[in-house]
């Protein structure tokens, strides 16, 4: 079964959790200069209307990876269920994969001197639970689930963030009004 994000942008209050469930999750130490999912805050409009809506990003697990066609040494890899993985043992920190990826997923850390990515929690979904930031989420705007169900939640329609199709990442946005839902 493949997997997806869904993440709502009214909902987030920019609280970062999923960012820390992240990092505690996958063990990065502090002041590494890694972060696997990040919350980005873009800015629209000009004064008297300017407006800000946050986006927690990670690896989208893209179907048509971007970063493993890059890869010369073959080092990333997909699983059956669609989570894009880099094998630390093949990978020699050309940093290709880094270059290719528009989303800014892969990461070159500076202490292990290796590549890193979002892993998609791949660990935790194999024990049938949810990606730490998924978990942690406050207000469910960021949410996790098999991708026929989240492929049809939204749209890539957030002002300000352009989705390259061909990628076809595992990511849908939206930033409907839930108030009145």
């Amino acid at each position: 079964m493949a997997y997806g994000w869904f993440f709502d942008a009214k909902r987030c209050i920019e609280c970062r959790a999923c960012e820390v469930a992240c990092k505690q999750w996958n063990q990065v130490e502090t002041g590494v200069n890694v972060r696997y999912r990040k919350l980005h805050t873009i800015e629209t409009g000009a004064y008297p209307q300017p407006r800000a809506t946050a986006l927690s990003l990670a690896c989208n697990h893209c179907d048509n990876a971007l970063c493993q066609k890059a890869c010369p040494v073959k080092a990333i890899w997909r699983r059956d269920d669609g989570h894009v993985l880099i094998d630390r043992e093949r990978c020699v920190s050309c940093r290709m994969c880094q270059k290719f990826c528009p989303y800014d997923a892969p990461q070159f850390n500076t202490r292990t001197r290796q590549m890193e990515k979002c892993t998609g929690c791949f660990d935790r979904v194999d024990q049938k639970l949810k990606p730490a930031c998924a978990t942690i989420c406050p207000t469910n705007a960021l949410q996790w689930g098999p991708w026929a169900e989240v492929a049809g939640k939204g749209a890539d329609r957030v002002a300000g963030f352009k989705t390259p199709v061909t990628t076809r990442p595992r990511m849908r946005f939206v930033t409907t009004d839930w108030s009145t839902k």
